[in-house]
């Protein structure tokens, strides 16, 4: 299960991306913070931060993908390490001066969703230089966890960092993780392939090598089928994570640390989720995480009902772990199936269909609360989550047969 960390570069590597993601969870957490005081809770108005977040994923992480097979990934990540940085020390000083204005949270939020675009695809693609095959099924899961460490942590952090010094030291702890993980990324060991990928031929265009990406992952099975499952996750079976304010006002009344608290809960599901699947070993089949988006279709129709804390922490834990199980699973058949060549691409696809896809099914759940409550809006994005779920997981074993 922790073979990959017998390998110091992988330690190295899972050093700088639990660094990058505390910074990203940190800031995350104090952008809903920002809008959720700014909007007395607005369901649309946390709609359309979870769009601005996440909607860099869908704009850029093909050109993402593609740039990481054509530079060196690790120059890659210390500069947009160092970017990071810089807007986290912009946030700091808004803050600070009390100019915080929910359009500039938007635009900021949508810069920091920049930066993680063209971190994920990079790191992803690191890992299969710095460990052999043979631990890739140890690596992938692994690296899934430390993102969930820093889910857990950043959280735990941030709570007590915004209710005694606000969001301006929120922000601040972002700009030092940032440096951070940029100085330990310029760490990461030169040469061969973590450095220097397969370069593509120097006439092919962009759309020549972003097509060929495309017929990858048609070629490989299950590659095409596992990427829809990651698609419907994201746009149904995970939309309640852009409400969590909603929720969070609506069981815990005025309490100041039930947000926190919540976002806390989901990040220990989700760390249980991907060390499950490191516990499994590698599968190639996407069956079990179609079944498992049928089960959280469920989970999700459950949030816009739960009437008490210690129920809402059931759910939460059973949604992040459900979540990502699903998507670490996934993860690993990609990693596993693709070329090295291609693989900064394919991965790119990945996170098109996860964070690429989160702001659509964001936005429409705060818009669907508005307009029938969130009983009902909650509701309908399960039933479409587990009649995505269970028609993947027939059309997967079919296929099989």
């Amino acid at each position: 299960m922790f073979r990959a960390l017998r390998h110091p570069p992988f330690r190295m590597l899972w050093a700088v991306v639990i660094l990058g993601q505390l910074g990203y969870w940190i800031s995350s957490v104090a952008f809903q913070w920002e809008v959720a005081h700014r909007t007395g809770n607005d369901p649309l108005a946390l709609g359309l931060l979870y769009f601005c977040s996440f909607a860099p994923y869908l704009l850029f992480s093909l050109p993402a993908g593609m740039l990481t097979d054509s530079m060196d990934r690790r120059s890659l990540m210390v500069s947009v390490q160092a970017a990071a940085s810089l807007l986290a020390v912009a946030a700091t000083l808004l803050a600070t001066l009390a100019v915080m204005s929910t359009p500039a949270v938007m635009v900021l939020s949508f810069l920091a969703g920049c930066v993680i675009t063209i971190v994920s695809p990079a790191s992803q693609a690191l890992i299969a230089a710095v460990v052999p095959d043979e631990d890739l099924a140890s690596a992938v899961p692994l690296q899934s966890a430390g993102l969930n460490l820093a889910r857990i942590t950043g959280p735990a952090l941030v709570g007590p960092v915004l209710l005694i010094g606000g969001p301006a030291s929120a922000f601040g702890v972002y700009a030092v993780l940032s440096l951070g993980a940029a100085a330990l990324a310029g760490r990461l060991g030169a040469g061969g392939p973590a450095a220097r990928p397969v370069r593509a031929a120097s006439g092919e265009s962009a759309r020549r090598r972003l097509a060929a990406a495309f017929h990858h992952v048609r070629a490989r099975h299950p590659a095409l089928p596992a990427l829809g499952i990651v698609a419907a996750t994201s746009v149904f079976g995970s939309a309640y994570l852009a409400q969590l304010p909603l929720i969070a006002a609506r069981v815990g009344g005025d309490s100041e640390s039930t947000f926190p608290t919540l976002v806390t809960l989901g990040g220990i599901g989700s760390l249980i989720g991907v060390l499950s699947v490191a516990w499994r070993g590698r599968g190639l089949s996407p069956v079990p995480a179609a079944v498992q988006l049928v089960v959280l279709g469920v989970v999700m129709a459950l949030f816009g009902v739960v009437p008490s804390f210690p129920l809402l922490t059931v759910l939460m834990i059973l949604g992040g772990g459900l979540t990502l199980s699903i998507m670490t699973s996934i993860n690993s058949i990609l990693q596993h199936l693709v070329d090295d060549a291609q693989r900064g691409r394919v991965m790119s696809l990945y996170f098109v269909c996860w964070g690429g896809l989160l702001p659509f099914g964001g936005l429409g759940l705060g818009g669907l609360v508005r307009l029938v409550g969130a009983g009902w809006a909650f509701a309908g994005y399960g039933v479409v989550a587990s009649l995505a779920g269970l028609a993947l997981a027939l059309g997967a074993r079919r296929t099989r047969a």
